[in-house]
C-alpha cells in the first residue's frame, strides 16, 4: 500500500499553514494543497519555501472568498458582492464554463508565480463534481499542466470512473468520511488495515492546522483543524504506519 496524507486549505491563514508545515516535517502529512485566493497565501507560500517545501497542489476553489480574477470577469460564478457562492449547489446552473476555466487557470498560475511547483489538483467542497462540465474543465487543466488529480469522481455515483476513463493520473482510492468534520483515529487505522496488504495507492485527506481568531472569522471549521493535526502528529499512529507494509508518498510520486 502507498499512502498520501493530504492537508487541504494551505494558506487559508498563516497559522493553518504553520500547522501543516509542522505536520509535514514531523508528522504523517505527505502533501498539501493551497487556497491561493486567500489573502494569506503569499506569506504562506514564502513560509513553505523557507521550510524547504517546494511543491504542492492547488485546492481549486469556486466556493470560498473572492476570485483571483476581477469579479467583473467571472460574473456567472460570483454573487452581487463579487464573492463566490458558499456551496457548489448554489453556483448557478447557467455558469459560463469559459469563466470557470479562466478563474481556475488563474489560481494555478498564482501558485506557480509564488515560486512553488504544482504537483496535483484537488477542489474545495469537491466542486469538480458539481456536474460533468465542471469535471471536464478540471480534467482538462490536469492534462494541460500534466499533473494528477484527486479522485473526487468516486464521491459521485454518476461520475465515478471518469478520471480513469480520461487517463488522468490519480490514486486508486480516496478515503474521506464526509459525514464527519475531522479525522478519527479508529477510522484512520481501519483504512490502513483495509488496504495495507494491497498494491493500492490511497489518499486520506484532512484539514489540519493551528487555529486562531483569524480563522474563526472566516470559517466554521476551526477546532477540528487542531484535532486533525494532533492525530497526524500522534507518535503511536506514526509507529503503527511504520510497522505495516505502508509506503508514504506525495502526489509528486504518482
Amino acid at each position: 500500500m502507498k499512502l498520501i496524507v493530504n492537508a487541504d486549505d494551505y494558506g487559508i491563514t498563516t497559522r493553518v499553514s504553520e500547522g501543516i508545515i509542522h505536520g509535514m516535517k514531523q508528522g504523517l502529512i505527505t502533501d498539501t494543497s493551497a487556497l491561493v485566493n486567500s489573502e494569506h497565501f503569499e506569506e504562506s507560500s514564502a513560509m513553505a519555501l523557507e521550510a524547504g517545501i517546494t511543491t504542492m497542489g492547488v485546492h481549486l476553489n469556486l466556493t470560498f472568498m473572492a476570485p483571483v480574477l476581477d469579479a467583473s470577469d467571472v460574473r456567472s460564478i460570483v454573487d452581487e458582492a463579487g464573492n463566490f457562492y458558499r456551496k457548489p449547489n448554489l453556483i448557478p446552473a447557467s455558469y459560463d464554463p469559459a469563466e470557470v476555466r479562466a478563474e481556475l487557470k488563474a489560481q494555478i498560475e498564482t501558485l506557480l508565480a509564488s515560486g512553488l511547483t504544482l504537483n496535483h489538483l484537488d477542489t474545495h467542497h469537491a466542486v469538480s463534481i458539481k456536474d460533468m462540465v465542471m469535471l471536464d474543465l478540471v480534467m482538462e487543466l490536469a492534462r494541460e499542466y500534466n499533473v494528477p488529480m484527486r479522485r473526487d469522481d468516486t464521491l459521485s455515483a454518476d461520475l465515478n470512473g471518469s478520471l480513469a476513463a480520461a487517463g488522468i493520473r490519480t490514486t486508486d482510492v480516496l478515503c474521506a468520511d464526509l459525514a464527519k468534520p475531522c479525522l478519527e483515529e479508529t477510522w484512520f487505522r481501519a483504512v490502513l488495515d483495509q488496504y495495507q496488504d494491497t498494491e493500492y495507492t490511497v489518499e486520506i485527506a484532512g484539514h489540519p492546522g493551528y487555529a486562531d481568531e483569524t480563522l474563526h472569522g472566516i470559517t466554521s471549521l476551526v477546532d477540528e483543524r487542531e484535532h486533525d493535526l494532533a492525530l497526524l502528529m500522534n507518535a503511536d499512529l506514526w509507529q503503527y504506519v511504520k510497522s505495516q507494509n505502508i509506503t508514504l508518498i506525495s502526489y509528486s510520486q504518482l
